[in-house]
């Protein structure tokens, strides 16, 4: 029997450490910022999607949120490869009304961004304190007259 244990690091970094750390190891130089101004009702549209993506049943990460004891706002995405699987992508946020953290997750020939999700709800759960799953693995393979149960 063997088992596989998976840890979690969350940490708090500021958006100006973010782009600092970026802006050097890409050698970006940006002087000026650009004020961008939206239609409210451009961004509740563009919210209220995220929502239905999780929150509404037919929605691509309806299934992998569901569960979870609060609402969370995200939108998955597929960006092609080539060679091999796509590449799955899903960013998302929670709580819905009131953000306190975001998360945006690739997984290199991850295939579909719902199956992204998966990653995204396990640190959501880790950080909001609801990952109850106990989960042990039994890595063995009982036979019957040669045939595998």
């Amino acid at each position: 029997m063997s088992s596989n244990n998976f840890q979690y690091f969350l940490t708090s970094v500021s958006r100006d450490e973010i782009n600092s750390y970026l802006n050097e190891s890409f050698g970006i130089e940006r002087t000026e910022k650009e004020n961008l101004v939206f239609k409210k009702e451009n961004v509740d549209a563009v919210l209220e999607g995220m929502r239905d993506v999780t929150d509404e049943a037919g929605g691509t990460a309806y299934a992998v949120f569901k569960s979870l004891p609060m609402t969370v706002g995200g939108k998955t995405g597929t960006a092609e490869a080539g060679a091999g699987s796509n590449n799955g992508v899903f960013v998302g946020f929670a709580p819905y009304d009131n953000p306190e953290i975001a998360v945006a997750v690739v997984v290199e020939h991850g295939g579909h961004g719902s199956y992204t999700a998966e990653v995204v709800r396990s640190i959501f759960a880790e950080y909001f304190g609801v990952n109850n799953n106990n989960i042990i693995e039994n890595n063995t393979i009982t036979t019957i007259n040669g045939k595998i149960e």
